[in-house]
């Protein structure tokens, strides 16, 4: 854990840097440019997947923005949560859709980020290969097993190896990033690999892996979550702006939730150049509703919590936090009752039952 500790201390020396007061940026009525950001994908298209990959692939926000002369600059790091947590610390970014480990770390760095809303929920997928002679979770006792250290996935696999009595000293782990597992994971140097459907079905598409688990159709515990956040000083700064975004990110997320649009989101998806069949496979059978849903409902809380727990006894960060200070759910309410949202996605309780 040690290149995770280091991480976390330049997290914290970067946001203790960052400026903390605005009085020459409060005559400005409006920035020139919105910097949002989302998880890099394997095959290194500038491209995102879930509400984010909408939101960017149909320029929800370019739209908004085109008549007050606001330029959009994406970024899709490479580095996916970590890279975007160093890129808030350096002032390089204002918004970001990403997975629910990293932006609990960076918040527990010291990063001053405020939740807007969640960005919906996607299985994980423990995938092996044939010659490792793991047939359930238990067996992966021993084994090398690739994960990105600092992402959703270190969490989901802590929540897996937990589910059988194992920790992670019980497994081998490689840490590597997304093009660099799937290089791994064909030559035979892991066993596992353990992700969202982008970056792993196309493994067991190829012939080269099989899903030994995953949460798809039974979301707690394991499965991938994240936040919609933006960073505060942006939000004091712009109140109007930062309400517009995150309607146009509720507009990305509707989009992507109705079931007529199914084939046209994969069409999008696929824009980060992973094969389209890959996201066919991971949502088949699912309610868009649900793998879109931006809500911050009990379900979405109790993920926090949970990876707080993690992050606090990995010592990811030094303490916990208080979520409900983290979360600043006005913006949302305000973008579905103007949207006339209100009621379509369910709300959940903390096992992920819909209660409406």
């Amino acid at each position: 854990m040690q290149t995770t500790r280091r991480t976390f201390l330049g997290l914290a020396a970067a946001a203790a840097a960052l400026p903390t007061t605005f009085s020459i940026a409060k005559a400005q009525s409006k920035p020139e440019v919105i910097r949002i950001a989302g998880p890099g994908n394997a095959a290194g298209k500038p491209y995102g997947t879930g509400p984010v990959g909408v939101l960017r692939a149909r320029q929800f926000l370019e739209k908004e923005f085109s008549n007050d002369g606001i330029r959009i600059d994406w970024q899709f790091p490479r580095g996916t949560g970590p890279a975007i947590n160093e890129a808030f610390a350096n002032g390089q970014l204002d918004f970001s859709s990403y997975g629910g480990l990293p932006n609990i770390v960076g918040r527990g760095a010291g990063l001053k980020t405020r939740v807007l809303a969640g960005n919906g929920n996607a299985p994980t997928y423990l995938v092996v290969r044939p010659s490792a002679q793991v047939g359930k979770l238990a067996d992966l006792k021993g084994k090398k097993v690739a994960v990105q250290r600092g992402t959703i996935y270190e969490l989901s696999l802590s929540q897996f190896l937990g589910e059988v009595g194992l920790t992670s000293g019980d497994v081998q782990i490689f840490d590597l990033q997304g093009a660099d597992q799937t290089a791994a994971f064909s030559s035979g140097d892991v066993d596992a690999v353990i992700g969202g459907g982008s970056n792993v079905l196309h493994l067991v598409e190829k012939g080269l892996g099989q899903v030994v688990f995953t949460t798809k159709s039974n979301p707690a515990p394991g499965s991938s979550f994240g936040s919609f956040v933006v960073i505060e000083r942006f939000s004091k700064q712009y109140p109007e702006i930062t309400q517009r975004v995150v309607k146009s990110f509720i507009e990305a997320a509707h989009f992507a939730s109705l079931e007529e649009n199914r084939e046209t989101l994969y069409d999008l998806l696929a824009l980060t150049g992973a094969p389209r069949s890959a996201f066919v496979a991971d949502y088949k059978d699912d309610d868009l509703r649900d793998r879109n849903n931006p809500l911050v409902d009990d379900f979405y809380k109790a993920n926090l919590e949970a990876g707080i727990r993690f992050s606090t006894d990995q010592k990811l960060i030094r303490k916990p936090f208080d979520v409900s200070a983290w979360i600043d759910d006005r913006y949302l309410k305000k973008a579905l009752a103007d949207l006339g949202y209100n009621g379509f996605w369910a709300s959940r309780d903390a096992k992920g039952k819909k209660i409406s």
